[in-house]
């Protein structure tokens, strides 16, 4: 497989031969007090002075016990009161805390042979998330918007046509078609096969070829390399078959398995776009 934008060529040539077929009680309470009924007895029509200070002094206590309980009352108020805010402001604090967004995994790989290596294997584990996870979210980007400055979707939005699902789904039937040339070769389940990778397989991308690929693309990709030819072994018996080829790119120090690359050679006759 070589990165290029013979790819590109191979897509372009393919679409324009086919038409496109898809595509959020308070309750409140407050208690009356009631004043108490007094009940005066004629016993005789004097009253002692010493009767009329016990009953002012009775009076007096009568309301200074309601004055404390409505103080007390009050206070008991204001103290929920208070600690409803605290609660409340608490309760705030959390939610905000766990509204922060979580420091995204770090993609890429320290190399273009770690790259190979994650790739392969999640073609042996029939892992098509994995494999999506290892591309690059500039280079998805920059081919869609290639994509819509030509008429290859006559109009369609690249974004839907190719969205995560769609892609997922043709990766899943390329590792469906790679497992089944395995059952017809071997008894071996596809997870304990191998795949005859070596760094000396890679072969980096040209100076002018990778100029030419960031042109057409717009993007700024400071390396590539390509992976030719595999063998899938199972092993035991030693049956083999050539396997799928790939290419990565390097940015910011990190690779990826190069979307344009395998949009237009590994993937694109399983996605139905014509």
């Amino acid at each position: 497989m070589k990165l290029s934008m013979r790819t590109i060529a191979v897509l372009s040539a393919a679409m324009l031969s086919a038409s496109f077929c898809s595509c959020e009680d308070k309750k409140s309470s407050q208690a009356d007090s009631q004043p108490s009924e007094v009940t005066e007895t004629a016993a005789s029509d004097t009253t002692s002075a010493s009767d009329v200070k016990t009953t002012a002094k009775t009076t007096e206590t009568t309301a200074a016990d309601d004055k404390d309980k409505k103080t007390e009352t009050t206070s008991a108020s204001e103290t929920t009161k208070a600690d409803g805010t605290t609660t409340a402001a608490a309760a705030t604090t959390a939610t905000a805390d766990a509204q922060k967004p979580t420091k995204a995994a770090k993609k890429g790989f320290d190399s273009s042979f770690e790259a190979a290596k994650a790739y392969y294997n999640a073609y042996l584990k029939g892992d098509a998330d994995a494999v999506y996870d290892m591309l690059c979210d500039e280079e998805i980007e920059a081919y869609h918007s290639y994509l819509r400055s030509t008429e290859l979707l006559e109009g369609q939005n690249p974004q839907v046509v190719f969205k995560r699902s769609n892609v997922i789904n043709a990766i899943k039937q390329s590792i469906g078609a790679i497992h089944g040339l395995m059952k017809e070769k071997s008894d071996v389940p596809p997870e304990k096969w191998t795949v005859s990778l070596t760094e000396e397989l890679l072969r980096p991308t040209g100076e002018n070829e990778l100029k030419d690929f960031n042109k057409v693309l717009s993007t700024d990709f400071t390396a590539a390399s390509d992976c030719g030819y595999v063998y899938y072994k199972d092993g035991n018996d030693d049956h083999s078959f050539i396997g799928n080829g790939c290419a990565f790119v390097e940015l910011d120090g990190r690779w990826y398995l190069s979307y344009t690359t395998i949009m237009n050679a590994e993937l694109i006759t399983y996605l139905d776009i014509f």
